[in-house]
């Protein structure tokens, strides 16, 4: 029999979706465009155009479709967007999606949820009530990051409803993907998941667009990607600014996010503005471009325990196009800076210092090279292929 006829259809719901920007919207949009290649019947449910914040033309329809991929509406916040923006902007979708769910309930095989934000469990518990197979797929610790950052109080209502939903989605669900073992660990620990439905598919990288074909490399170190509450620029910059000038790369940053501003305003703060220079929000051919003609990739991320468990997807973009990195934070970062050999992470000013020089001392050459060769186990092929084997176990017999 087809294979694809056994699998029946999925329905992925995502918050993000391309042309939309970061690492959820790219990584779904990747395994989307694989997994139809591998002739699964894949539907894409999404909100609205709206990530980065003030990006996209607000629009006022209750659901658009173009080809598999179905829009429905939510609050699209502006740029700078208050607490009430984002409540509103991360509710609205998930209601709308369960309501879809609903009315289409005979065309859904299986359900997928990719969180956060933890209100898209609503839409996997209504899955499990409709008798679909459902995948869980856990990005990160939203809510572990949320009360170790102060964004949300420990012990408070909103805290113990969604770990209320975490725990019942994580455990209705036919499987759970995640994507690191250290994600693994820590929902069976919290919410006593079963481990053995838990299956890990990473945050990888597009080997067909991230890779350059003779490079040419310029002395300089490049951040492109998401700036918010849990990239640590505060330490890497103060470690940056404690380098003698000779000894002092040109930084080159692309992207955006909700702490731009708070940057930018610190490098001027700093002096380094001769130093820094923005190039802006860029497409991902152009971020590609970005990254291989430099030199060194800046990978920082708070050194919180909350956040141990994260390894910043444009990691595997920088290895991909032959760049090693220098990091800030703590867990999951410093094991592929030791696997990968093409890395060096710290944790304070002082450790990262020591890390830039050791970089600009070391054969940037051979931890190119080491890099590249590291990266290919994760390809987005890769990972789409373990995802495909996770649906093929949930529609037999054997889960």
């Amino acid at each position: 029999m087809d294979n694809s006829k056994k699998r029946g259809s999925l329905v992925v719901f995502t918050q993000t979706f391309p042309p939309e920007k970061g690492g959820n919207a790219s990584r779904i949009g990747d395994l989307y465009r694989y997994l139809r290649a591998f002739g699964v019947n894949v539907t894409v449910v999404s909100a609205i155009e709206t990530y980065p914040f003030g990006n996209f033309p607000r629009e006022f329809k209750l659901a658009k479709r173009e080809g598999n991929v179905i829009r429905l509406f939510t609050y699209q916040p502006s740029e700078n967007a208050s607490s009430l923006e984002r409540v509103l902007y991360y509710t609205i979708f998930p209601v709308l999606a369960v309501l879809w769910l609903i009315l289409r309930r005979n065309e859904v095989d299986a359900v997928m949820i990719t969180s956060p934000p933890p209100q898209l469990y609503l839409v996997a518990l209504t899955a499990k009530l409709l008798k679909k197979k459902v995948i869980v797929d856990v990005r990160d610790l939203f809510l572990d990051v949320s009360v170790g950052l102060g964004f949300i109080k420990h012990g408070t209502v909103v805290e113990k409803l969604f770990r209320f939903l975490e725990y019942s989605a994580l455990n209705f669900a036919d499987a759970v993907t995640v994507v690191t073992p250290m994600i693994r660990k820590r929902l069976a620990e919290t919410y006593g998941m079963n481990p053995e439905k838990c299956y890990i598919v990473p945050n990888g990288v597009d080997l067909d667009l991230f890779g350059c074909d003779k490079p040419r490399k310029y002395p300089r170190m490049v951040y492109a990607g998401y700036f918010g509450h849990a990239q640590d620029f505060k330490t890497f910059l103060e470690a940056y600014s404690r380098l003698d000038e000779k000894d002092r790369l040109p930084i080159i940053l692309a992207g955006s996010g909700e702490t731009l501003q708070d940057v930018l305003a610190m490098i001027e703060k700093l002096g380094l503005s001769g130093w820094v220079r923005y190039a802006g929000m860029l497409p991902r051919e152009e971020v590609v471009k970005l990254l291989c003609s430099s030199l060194i990739g800046v990978a920082p991320i708070k050194a919180n325990e909350s956040l141990k468990y994260a390894i910043p997807s444009k990691i595997y973009e920088y290895l991909a196009c032959g760049l090693p990195f220098v990091g800030v934070g703590r867990g999951e970062i410093e094991r592929v800076a030791l696997e990968s050999k093409a890395g060096c992470v710290g944790e304070n000013p002082t450790e990262v210092m020591a890390c830039m020089l050791k970089m600009l001392d070391s054969n940037l050459y051979k931890a190119s090279a080491l890099g590249r060769i590291y990266v290919i186990q994760y390809s987005r092929e890769s990972s789409a292929k373990r995802l495909l084997r996770v649906l093929d176990l949930i529609k037999s017999s054997d889960i």
